[in-house]
């Protein structure tokens, strides 16, 4: 069914005036009352209930007015949630399951801090009432944020799963746009890794499982390289004959394409990236001869030896001319020693002879 509710046309074929449709739609909504958007959630409900039921029943058993006027504005927020003038930057009176579990989770994490807390009487009512009026901004916020996303993609076929807030019913709604996402040129370096990226940012806000399949585009014909969830393909270590045109389609949950992107792919050769490789050879054609290819720089000559032995050679001439030094100065302490004695002997000869001279 269509969200006018006549028979829907089939998926993969555009729609006009699909936002007149909506707003005749949600018009007729209107009509038979609000249920609210929250009131879609049943989890949500199962938290007022629970909350109502028990815990305010126990809490409030010697004060049953309170009790009433906290049952009754609790449910009249509930209900009276949608109440808002339709408008397609604000408010469709229409939700999503993803804003639908925001909401949800806000109300739940709401009526826990009130449990958690335990108020006691008119503490209770005022922390009731200002919880509520939160829930009320949190849903006035996240609704517009809702309906930007509402037919973002400025291509390709958008799926959404709308709520009705008035009768909580779910429809199935596409936004088509032209399926050709345009052309992409890529250039890639030899034997580095070339990544086809088929991701369009409102690919995520789509509706369903996606699946994404990959195609080398050879004279117009069209050759499955992969097909999967992955919104990328990696072909490792590029080469020349990897030039080409490709193409990936993102296929909605029904099979058929929702976009198409081309791209245009060259892979870049250079000459200062080569490597020196042994080319094959049988036996008997002679010497083993060295081809050169683009993949590396050519071997550059191996100083490691020399660079060793200079070192070493250097080392022992310090050390030698250290030992030379030693041995210099040790002799040169030992002559100096040697004088210092003659010197003495000579002077004790001298007194001694002088003092024989004395007594004679």
């Amino acid at each position: 069914m269509s969200l006018s509710g006549a028979p829907a046309a089939p998926l993969w074929q555009p729609q006009p005036s699909v936002m007149s449709g909506l707003v005749f739609w949600l018009t007729a909504l209107t009509i038979p009352g609000s249920h609210s958007c929250l009131k879609c959630s049943w989890d949500a409900m199962a938290v007022l209930r629970e909350f109502k039921d028990r815990y305010l029943e126990t809490k409030l058993r010697r004060d049953p007015e309170l009790k009433t006027k906290l049952d009754s504005l609790l449910d009249n927020t509930v209900e009276t949630l949608s109440y808002q003038p339709i408008d397609l930057e604000k408010y469709m009176g229409v939700i999503d399951e993803f804003t639908l579990g925001k909401l949800t989770t806000y109300f739940k994490r709401f009526v826990n801090q009130i449990i958690e807390n335990d108020f006691e009487d008119g503490q209770l009512y005022n922390e009731v009432s200002q919880g509520i009026q939160r829930l009320l901004d949190t849903f006035k916020d996240l609704m517009p944020k809702f309906t930007k996303i509402y037919c973002s993609n400025e291509c390709g076929r958008m799926l959404y799963t709308l709520i009705s807030c008035y009768s909580c019913k779910t429809n199935q709604h596409s936004c088509y746009k032209n399926i050709q996402c345009g052309e992409r040129r890529m250039q890639v370096e030899l034997d580095e890794d070339l990544i086809l990226d088929c991701a369009l940012t409102w690919h995520k806000q789509s509706h369903g499982v996606k699946r994404y399949n990959f195609y080398r585009v050879v004279n117009g014909k069209k050759q499955l390289l992969a097909s999967g969830p992955d919104p990328f393909l990696v072909k490792k270590e590029a080469n020349i004959n990897d030039t080409g045109s490709y193409q990936c389609e993102m296929l909605a949950p029904d099979g058929f394409p929702a976009s198409q992107l081309d791209f245009q792919v060259v892979v870049l050769t250079s000459v200062r990236r080569t490597t020196w490789f042994p080319r094959p050879h049988t036996v008997g054609e002679g010497p083993l001869t060295l081809g050169v290819s683009s993949r590396a720089p050519p071997p550059q000559a191996d100083w490691t030896v020399w660079i060793v032995i200079g070192s070493t050679g250097g080392l022992l001439i310090i050390i030698i001319v250290m030992f030379l030094c030693y041995y210099r100065r040790n002799n040169e302490e030992d002559d100096s020693s040697d004088e210092e004695e003659g010197e003495s002997k000579n002077e004790s000869g001298s007194e001694s002879e002088s003092s024989e001279m004395v007594e004679m």
